[in-house]
């Protein structure tokens, strides 16, 4: 099981890297996000393949990212309000986050937009996969999927912008 954890320790801190931004963050959600692992699994006789414990992994890393962002959120608000009381007075509220603007609708309908390889190659590593193995399962090089996700989400980018600069009005 440490073995485990251990292969797939830098994987998961480059996947919280991308959600989080921030390298301190990151440590933490993965740290969270093994402990959970170690619970979960430490007692258990067999573990499953190599790949569920892979797509365990990034599901419960992306569910401590939106815990960790929950927290933040609520940290924010309080602080705001605090503020907001110490001052008696009614500022603007702040301006919500990008990730915020777009709907999940709205961000489905973009990912529909996308090329049928661009699509198939974005919901793959959306799940979790490695390039890799993203490369193995549609026969094409680690390249192709690299280029693939770049354009992706440089499209993804360019219809998504409009909406997040509506919500910005």
């Amino acid at each position: 099981m440490h073995a485990l954890v251990a292969r797939q320790r830098r994987w998961l801190l480059a996947q919280a890297s991308a959600l989080c931004r921030n390298p301190a963050d990151a440590e933490d959600l993965t740290q969270e996000t093994i402990v959970r692992f170690l619970s979960t699994f430490g007692k258990v006789s067999q573990l499953p393949d190599d790949n569920i414990c892979a797509s365990w992994l990034v599901t419960t890393l992306t569910h401590c990212f939106y815990d960790q962002l929950r927290k933040q959120r609520t940290r924010e608000r309080s602080a705001s309000e605090l503020a907001r009381q110490a001052l008696a007075v009614d500022p603007e509220p702040p301006a919500r986050p990008l990730y915020e603007r777009v709907s999940d609708e709205q961000f489905s309908s973009a990912v529909q937009a996308l090329s049928p390889a661009a699509r198939t190659t974005f919901e793959l590593h959306a799940r979790g996969r490695k390039y890799k193995e993203i490369a193995e399962e549609l026969g094409i090089q680690e390249g192709t999927v690299a280029k693939r996700l770049h354009d992706a989400r440089s499209r993804l980018r360019k219809l998504l912008d409009p909406l997040i600069q509506l919500g910005e009005n």
